[in-house]
């Protein structure tokens, strides 16, 4: 194994992180194979690729929850990898696991406990936004998919932290419930702090990113500012994005 992980030791601003060479095999696949990323403070960048494209694995190795094989990642403002590093990185999986008995509020009450940036004010906030107030006293196991993606999303952005990683935050929510959510990104994220989105659904999220990367089968294929896109290639992201993956052969 290949690793290098820096981690500078003084609080630094602002929060960037910068990834060089990742790779990342289970057993005989190669699920990343050598991605180069930068995530500047401030910005919202979509991570975009087809389903099986490497979107969760990255997500998760940047969130200290999966080993990189090789690679360097540099985080600026953590003091170490793996429990250190998830206190200034939110991450909102595609499915989070919850205990069978537990409540909403339960779920709101154990983000509190285990993360120092939880914010009450964002809480109730967020709360409100994902229209959760009135299935405080709900068993998870009984909401809906698209209420249990509402409630992941609003317990990730309880968080007053530098980095938000969003895993096909999108999945399973109706139109009304993705326009909200998608206002809420913009409106909850911390002028200081960055997001990582990744989605296949670039139409509904393309308006509120600064600059995409788009993944096929664990590489980098594209990378660019969304101005750029449309105003030097005069397409929209989405137009770009088809292009990119019917040369590639992935859709």
């Amino acid at each position: 194994m290949n690793l290098v992980l820096i981690w500078k030791e003084e609080k630094l601003e602002p929060f960037n992180l910068e990834i060089s060479g990742l790779k990342k095999h289970f057993r005989e696949q190669e699920a990343l194979r050598g991605v180069d990323m930068s995530i500047p403070c401030g910005q919202i960048v979509g991570l975009l690729g087809p389903n099986a494209s490497g979107k969760t694995t990255l997500l998760k190795v940047i969130a200290g929850l999966l080993e990189p094989t090789e690679g360097r990642i540099t985080y600026s403002g953590n003091k170490g990898p793996g429990p250190e590093a998830r206190q200034t990185i939110g991450f909102c999986p595609d499915a989070m696991g919850y205990p069978g008995r537990m409540r909403v509020r339960d779920a709101f009450a154990f983000f509190k406990a285990m993360y120092s940036d939880f914010s009450e004010e964002r809480s109730e906030e967020i709360i409100d936004i994902m229209e959760l107030r009135n299935l405080m006293d709900a068993k998870i196991s009984r909401l809906s998919k698209g209420m249990k993606e509402r409630l992941s999303f609003a317990l990730t952005f309880s968080r007053d932290t530098k980095l938000y990683l969003l895993d096909e935050p999108l999945d399973g929510i109706d139109p009304v419930g993705k326009m909200q959510l998608i206002q809420a990104i913009v409106a909850m994220k911390p002028d200081n702090s960055s997001a990582l989105i990744s989605t296949h659904l670039v139409k509904d999220i393309e308006r509120v990113l600064d600059s995409v990367y788009f993944l096929s089968r664990g590489k980098i294929v594209f990378s660019g500012s969304c101005d750029d896109i449309r105003e030097e290639g005069g397409k929209t992201v989405e137009q770009a994005y088809l292009e990119v993956f019917t040369r590639e052969g992935t859709i």
